[in-house]
């Protein structure tokens, strides 16, 4: 080999090198991004699709049911507008402050004495109805003490209540609880409970249909963005709700900040 080949060979192998390292690499390259966003999602549990969830909320057999999934899909609107057969209708969220005594019942002052106050999940077990507990996995440890009970079978559900009395379920008494988090993430004495685990990844039918066109579009585009930039149907739906009165890129920035208001501006 002449000495010029030699060098040439050695140039080549040179320019490979710095190609190499100011390549991007797979995980910035965008299909390999998009790739291994689908891969994620492919691994996440399969979902149940609306009418399904719906089908089991109004089912008689279906005392005790959980239903999670990304926040903004519409659990707690399928929660209290699926068919309840008539029954009436209780719906609490719950915060890591949220006290047991609020839930389940507390002494009122009525005169010279003291009279009971039936809580929600009380007055709910009165009346047959349904209870829709929302953020589930908030529930303070003495919360959780009076939910165990609830979610019992309908042969030993009961509650005993600081007055000694003790409450059984009416005929048609359902708690339908919804959260964020997968039933993995409950403590095991409240996941097995559960007579139902559901799972929901996309945003319920009825509520993109209140959007105008334009925005379900966009609602549907970064609903499946990664969790720090998606988007609910909850935000649009507000952002719809300024826009007589402040326009698209105003009712954006007063929804969503300055900066992320005018990168969603720029994108519809």
């Amino acid at each position: 080999m002449s000495i010029r080949s030699s060098r040439t060979e050695e140039a080549r192998a040179a320019r490979a090198r710095r190609a190499s390292r100011s390549a991007p690499s797979a995980a910035s390259d965008s299909p390999a991004t998009e790739s291994g966003s689908k891969s994620a999602r492919a691994k996440a549990p399969p979902a149940d699709d609306w009418a399904f969830v719906e089908r089991v909320l109004a089912s008689p057999v279906a005392d005790a049911v959980y239903v999670w999934g990304p926040p903004g899909t519409g659990k707690t609107f399928a929660a209290c507008h699926a068919d309840r057969g008539g029954r009436e209708l209780f719906n609490v969220t719950l915060t890591p402050e949220t006290p047991a005594a609020e839930l389940r019942g507390f002494f009122v002052p009525r005169g010279v004495e003291f009279v009971w106050q039936d809580g929600v999940f009380v007055e709910a077990m009165r009346k047959g109805a349904r209870l829709v507990i929302n953020e589930v996995a908030h529930a303070s440890a003495d919360v959780l003490a009076i939910l165990h009970p609830l979610l019992e079978s309908r042969e030993t559900a009961r509650l005993t209540l600081p007055n000694l009395e003790t409450v059984v379920p009416a005929p048609g008494f359902q708690v339908v609880c919804t959260d964020n988090l997968p039933p993995d993430h409950l403590p095991p004495a409240l996941r097995d409970r559960f007579k139902s685990l559901l799972h929901v990844d996309r945003p319920h039918p009825a509520a993109l249909e209140r959007l105008r066109p334009g925005l379900r579009e966009a609602a549907l585009r970064t609903f499946d963005l990664e969790p720090e930039r998606a988007v609910s149907v909850r935000g649009w739906l507000a952002v719809q709700a300024f826009e007589a009165e402040l326009g698209a890129e105003g009712s954006l920035r007063a929804v969503f900040g300055g900066d992320r208001g005018a990168q969603l501006f720029e994108a519809l």
